[in-house]
């Protein structure tokens, strides 16, 4: 459990500090709500994506962050699909969002699976 919290923490700096980045880039009306919406989804996703991968490291380290790979790829697919088809918000920043928020604490996420 203290690896899953240590991650949590790790994934949280890492979300907020892009998030405060990504902030400075876009300005536009929406973009800033559409930014914390999508860093909320995305550590809601990368909580469960790690907690699914620590349970399968144990068959194989490769197949457990294969598996996360592939959750978090389709986070982003469904996230496009939602904000485009569904919600009426900035698209552009979403997207980024999306994209940088996901891939940021899957830097770390290695060296934790290992523990």
């Amino acid at each position: 459990m203290k690896v899953f919290g240590l991650f949590a923490l790790a994934a949280a700096a890492t979300v907020g500090a892009s998030m405060g980045a990504l902030m400075l880039l876009f300005r536009g009306a929406g973009d800033r709500r559409v930014l914390a919406l999508t860093a909320l989804v995305v550590f809601a996703v990368h909580l469960a994506v790690f907690a699914v991968a620590r349970g399968l490291r144990a068959r194989h380290v490769w197949l457990a962050w294969g598996v996360g790979s592939v959750l978090r790829l389709g986070t982003l697919v469904a996230w496009a699909v939602l904000v485009v088809k569904v919600l009426a918000v900035p698209v552009v920043p979403a997207l980024i969002g999306c994209a940088t928020f996901l891939f940021l604490p899957t830097l770390i996420e290695p060296l934790l699976l290992l523990k």
